[in-house]
């Protein structure tokens, strides 16, 4: 176990039997968010905790708290879930990085960010686009690669750390490209898209929200989005898929319950997601940062998980980056 997963206090996730419950909710639902408050998991927490199950609480039911437990890259809140009973009654609004990266940026877990829990639903994708400082001479994602191709070596790209989604988004594309980038993390999205507005960096990949706002001003360019195709909230930016067949990167947050949940409270859970999601007013709050939700199943979130692990397994243990 690495030191930093040590001070952090993860221990071992122990068999458990799963819990069955003849009412569900039986007492108030405790979300766990792994990271700090004001982040976008913690935003997301508090929007969907407003609304959920809102009609029983109105009659007198329980309701839904919120409780932040940052660390270790998410790892100490997630190994918090894991460990708790299998009845519904704890939740992690998790993130692809906690359950699809983090078993391989982190030697030694002492939990399975995929086996060790069960997927509940699919909260919402994260607009992903690939930016360019004003500075560089580019308009264009082909126009991009071509630039990187023909200066290899002399273009800094900014991340929120090493291992962040927005380091491995550009990691993969140098990887697949064969493209010379210099990596410049900073302790954050915030500090690394401000980097990109003072020049520091050329280039950056993360999440829409942190950008639109400043792209009126022309102090960046949004170039790319990552996902396989074109994003109905940035409908005249490009994919890179329409440059490069077959790549895509994503990014998204789910709710995850400890592994053993009964399969009946499993798809209620999943039932309730899903109708605060398509809420009007709860779709246009999270369409204004920059976040599309998606009506899927458990067992589709689930596939999800699992393609995600795969793909960034293969990824970090190609370029050797592992989080201490």
């Amino acid at each position: 176990m690495s030191s930093a997963l040590a001070g952090a206090g993860l221990v071992p996730v122990h068999a458990r039997r799963p819990h069955r419950s003849a009412a569900f909710p039986s007492r108030p639902i405790r979300l766990i968010v792994p990271f700090a408050p004001g982040g976008s998991t913690d935003l997301l927490a508090r929007l969907i905790a407003r609304h959920l199950f809102e009609g029983t609480r109105a009659a007198g039911g329980h309701g839904v708290w919120i409780d932040n437990v940052a660390g270790a890259g998410g790892n100490t809140g997630a190994a918090m879930v894991a460990r708790a009973p299998a009845d519904g009654h704890t939740l992690e609004i998790g993130a692809m990085s906690t359950h699809a990266m983090n078993a391989r940026l982190y030697r030694g877990l002492p939990f399975d960010p995929v086996h060790d829990f069960d997927t509940v639903a699919m909260l919402a994708y994260a607009i992903n686009v690939i930016a360019v400082s004003a500075d560089l001479p580019v308009q264009t994602f082909p126009e991009l690669l071509a630039y990187l191709r023909a200066h290899p070596g002399r273009v800094n790209y900014a991340s929120g750390g090493i291992g962040t989604h927005n380091h491995l988004t550009l990691a993969l594309l140098a990887k697949t490209q064969q493209l010379d980038l210099l990596h410049v993390p900073y302790r954050g999205g915030g500090p690394a898209v401000a980097a990109l507005l003072q020049g520091e960096c050329q280039l950056f990949a993360g999440g829409a929200s942190l950008l639109l706002p400043h792209v009126p001003s022309g102090r960046v360019r949004l170039i790319a989005v990552t996902e396989g195709q074109r994003s109905e909230l940035l409908p005249d930016v490009p994919s890179v898929a329409e440059t490069l067949p077959g790549y895509q990167v994503t990014n998204w947050y789910g709710v995850f319950a400890p592994r053993g949940l009964n399969p009946a409270v499993r798809q209620q859970l999943n039932r309730e997601i899903n109708r605060v999601t398509a809420l009007p007013d709860v779709a246009r709050h999270l369409r204004s940062l920059g976040l599309m939700t998606s009506q899927l199943d458990a067992d589709q979130v689930h596939a999800i998980l699992q393609a995600d692990q795969q793909l960034w397994g293969a990824t970090i243990d190609g370029l050797g980056i592992h989080a201490e």
